[in-house]
C-alpha cells in the first residue's frame, strides 16, 4: 500500500497546530510537507529508492509539524565524512536495528563509520571515555545513544565547542548544546501506549491494575516513557500499582516480573520496555495467568513482533528504529556540509501503535528491524 492511500489521523499526542502545518504547500528546507496530514506509517516502497522518504514529526517551538523526511542527495556530498557512533550496548535486537539503519545510511552517503558500545546502562564512565576516543581518532561528527540524559551533558558540550557536531540519537540528551536530535520522544511512546490502553482495552469503572517495567532508572528514555504513560492514564480507573526498574537484560527483566507476579497475581496488565514485554510472556505463562494478564510494550523489537503475531502481546508502540538511524546520519552529514537543519534540529518518525489486528497490514519491517541474518557492524569504510 502506498503512502498516498494511508493518510490517517495523527496520534492523540499531536497538537492541533500540527494538523494545520500538514496542510502547507511547498517545503521548508529540504523537507516537503504533507498536504493532508501525516500518514500513520510509511511503506517499504518509501525506503526502496536511493533517496528514501519517511513520515516524521519535526518539533518546532515545542509544537509538532508533520512532514515527509527527504534525506540529502548523495550526489551533493563533497567528501567521505568520518562519523563515530556511541551506543549504550549492542545486546538486544533494538540496538541492532539502530546499528543497521546507521550503517546503511553511512554507505548511501559514502561516509565512514566506527561504532563503540559501552556494555550496558551502568557503564556511563565507559561511554564518556569512548566519546573521547571518537575525538582522538579523528571523528568529524558523533552520533550518541546516551546512557544518561544528564550524565553526558558536560562531555557533549565540550565536544560541540571543539567544532564536532553531536547528534542525540534514540535515548535523549538534555543539554541544549546538542547539534541535532534524531529520535522519537519516549514520553510520546509511553503516552501513545497509555492512550491506546484507555481508549481500546479498558471499559467500566472497575479498577485496572498495572505493573510497569520501564527499564533502567535515570536513563532518560525510561523515565519519560513512564511519565508519558502516567499522564495518558491520569483520571482513569487505570492504576499503576507497582513500578520495577532495572537493566534491560533478559534475566533481570524476567526476575523483576516473576517477583511481581508472585507478590501480586491479581494484576491485570504488564506494561514496559520491549524486553520486559517478551520476558512477561514467559513469566505469565509459567504462572498460569495467560487468561488474566495482558502485556503491552512501549517500544518494539523482533521478539515483540513475534509476540504480537502469536497473540501473546496486546500492543506495542513502534518508533521505526531503522529510520531514526538513517536520520541521525543524515543530520550529521548535513551539518558537516554546512547546511542547517530546517525547520528545526529535532525530528523523529511518526509513532505507530501495533496490535495483532493491524500487524499484517501496517507493519513495515524495513523501517524497524535489521534483516534476520544481520550481524553487528562496528566499522564501515
Amino acid at each position: 500500500m502506498s503512502i498516498s492511500s494511508r493518510w490517517q489521523r495523527l496520534s492523540g499526542l499531536a497538537l492541533a497546530t500540527a494538523l494545520g502545518a500538514g496542510a502547507l504547500l511547498g517545503s521548508v528546507g529540504n523537507v516537503g510537507y504533507a498536504q493532508e496530514g501525516t500518514p500513520q506509517t510509511g511503506s517499504a516502497d518509501d525506503l526502496a529508492a536511493e533517496n528514501w522518504t519517511w513520515p516524521v514529526e519535526w518539533v518546532v517551538d515545542e509544537q509538532k509539524q508533520p512532514a515527509m523526511y527527504e534525506p540529502i542527495d548523495p550526489a551533493s556530498i563533497t567528501k567521505a565524512w568520518n562519523i563515530c557512533v556511541s551506543f549504550p550496548h549492542l545486546k538486544d535486537p533494538y540496538w541492532l536495528g539502530a546499528n543497521y539503519g546507521i550503517a546503511e545510511e553511512i554507505r548511501r552517503d559514502g561516509a565512514t563509520m566506527q561504532l563503540l558500545e559501552a556494555g550496558g546502562y551502568t557503564e556511563l564512565d565507559t561511554q564518556l571515555s569512548q566519546m573521547d576516543d571518537c575525538v582522538a581518532q579523528g571523528a568529524e561528527a558523533i552520533i550518541l545513544g546516551a546512557i544518561s540524559a544528564d550524565g553526558v551533558n558536560a562531555k557533549v558540550e565540550e565536544i560541540v565547542a571543539s567544532g564536532i557536531p553531536v547528534i542525540d540519537f534514540v535515548n535523549g540528551v538534555n543539554s541544549p548544546e546538542v547539534s541535532g536530535h534524531a529520535l522519537v520522544s519516549f514520553y510520546d511512546m509511553g503516552h501513545v501506549t497509555g492512550t491506546y490502553m484507555k481508549e481500546n482495552l479498558v471499559s467500566g469503572d472497575e479498577p485496572v491494575q498495572v505493573a510497569f517495567f520501564p527499564g533502567p532508572q535515570g536513563a532518560g528514555w525510561t523515565d519519560t516513557a513512564y511519565q508519558g504513560f502516567l499522564d495518558a492514564t491520569e483520571g482513569t480507573n487505570i492504576e499503576v500499582v507497582a513500578t520495577k526498574w532495572g537493566d534491560t537484560g533478559r534475566d533481570i527483566q524476567l526476575a523483576l516480573i516473576e517477583d511481581e507476579l508472585q507478590a501480586n497475581p491479581e494484576i491485570d496488565y504488564i506494561v514496559g520496555n520491549a524486553q520486559a514485554a517478551v520476558s512477561g510472556v514467559q513469566a505469565v505463562r509459567e504462572a498460569g495467568l495467560e487468561d488474566s494478564v495482558k502485556i503491552l510494550a512501549f517500544h518494539q523489537n523482533p521478539p515483540v513482533y513475534d509476540g504480537l503475531a502469536a497473540g501473546d502481546l496486546t500492543g506495542s508502540a513502534n518508533d521505526h528504529t531503522v529510520i531514526q538511524g538513517r536520520m541521525a546520519v543524515d543530520m550529521a552529514i548535513r551539518l558537516l556540509e554546512g547546511q542547517t537543519l530546517d525547520p528545526s534540529n529535532r525530528a523523529g518518525p511518526v509513532i505507530t501503535m501495533m496490535t495483532p489486528d493491524n500487524l499484517e497490514a501496517e507493519f513495515v519491517w524495513e523501517s524497524t528491524f535489521a534483516p534476520a541474518d544481520y550481524q553487528p557492524e562496528f566499522t564501515v569504510e
